[in-house]
């Protein structure tokens, strides 16, 4: 199928209704009809229109993205371009609108004029304190929600990792010790959050409740789950021994491999000794046939039952 082809009569179809719903007040259905004119032609008073349903229905940032496309058109006279540093002040650029209500302010006006810019930058403070007053409002009620997060479904902590990382750095740094060192804060939530710590290089002291051990990390010294040298070991002792025989098999053991790496993290060396046995256990598990060599070393038998541990944790889940 071609592109869909508009004709001149659509452009004044939907102009027309556009402006029939506007004049109505209606302005959600107006701002639906000039999308459909503007993207037919890119007039410049359609704009001004288009731009003003979609700020008189809350979209400010989709109508500052559709005013943006005529910039030069709204600096050109000083009513349109108050009305343009008002979307910018209700869209949240703050810093966008307050170079240009100094830049006004500092040009000779009348009475009138300066009055509205005065008013944009009374507008622009008060509608950034309300912002930032909801920001904090909203990283509080973030930082009580991961402060109960051991109370959670398994499904809930990922949500809430989520918002944390939403958190400026010092506040994540303060759900972090918390969560670290809870027991009931599952090592997956763990993981992301340690590498989140990485990524942002903290050079701090964590405690962090690992299978009911009390350890401490300093994120800055870690390495990324990734680049662990027994991640990418076993990794590719997959890849080599099953994925070209058994795709779907691969598949299977490769997920279950990396939820293991999680819950591991970022003590995966202590447990994984020996890959190769590790490979070794997870075919054990999935082929019906296959018989892992059996060593009654020490090292053998710790790796058998972690493998067992993380299971059963994983299966907690379910």
């Amino acid at each position: 199928m071609g592109e869909k082809i508009e004709f001149p009569k659509n452009y004044e179809l939907y102009l027309k209704q556009a402006m029939e719903q506007f004049n109505a007040g209606n302005m959600q259905e107006a701002a639906n009809y000039f999308k459909e004119a503007y993207s037919i032609e890119q007039d410049k008073t359609v704009n001004t229109f288009y731009v003003t349903a979609l700020y008189q229905i809350g979209e400010y940032r989709k109508a500052k993205e559709i005013a943006d496309t005529q910039f030069v058109f709204y600096q050109s006279e000083e009513r349109l371009y108050a009305f343009y540093t008002s979307v910018l002040i209700k869209a949240h650029f703050f810093d966008q609108a307050t170079q240009i209500i100094k830049k006004e302010l500092t040009k000779m006006k009348n009475l009138d004029s300066i009055a509205v810019w005065q008013a944009l930058s009374e507008m622009n403070i008060n509608e950034k304190a309300e912002d930032e007053h909801q920001k904090e409002k909203r990283h509080q009620e973030i930082l009580k929600n991961a402060f109960s997060m051991g109370n959670q479904s398994f499904e809930k902590q990922a949500q809430t990792i989520k918002e944390i990382e939403t958190l400026p750095l010092d506040l994540f740094i303060k759900a972090a010790k918390t969560l670290l060192a809870n027991p009931f804060v599952n090592g997956i939530a763990k993981a992301s959050v340690i590498e989140h710590l990485i990524l942002h290089q903290v050079n701090e002291s964590f405690t962090i409740d690992w299978f009911t051990e009390q350890r401490t990390i300093v994120p800055i010294k870690l390495t990324m789950l990734a680049k662990n040298k027994t991640v990418q070991i076993v990794a590719a002792l997959l890849k080599e021994e099953i994925e070209n025989n058994d795709p779907v098999l691969y598949q299977a053991i490769h997920q279950e491999a990396n939820l293991h790496f999680m819950l591991l993290y970022p003590f995966i060396d202590e447990v994984i000794t020996l890959p190769d046995y590790w490979i070794d256990l997870y075919r054990e598990r999935y082929e019906i046939d296959y018989q892992a060599e059996m060593i009654d070393s020490t090292a053998h038998l710790l790796m058998k039952e972690w493998m067992k541990k993380l299971n059963e944790e994983i299966q907690g889940w379910i």
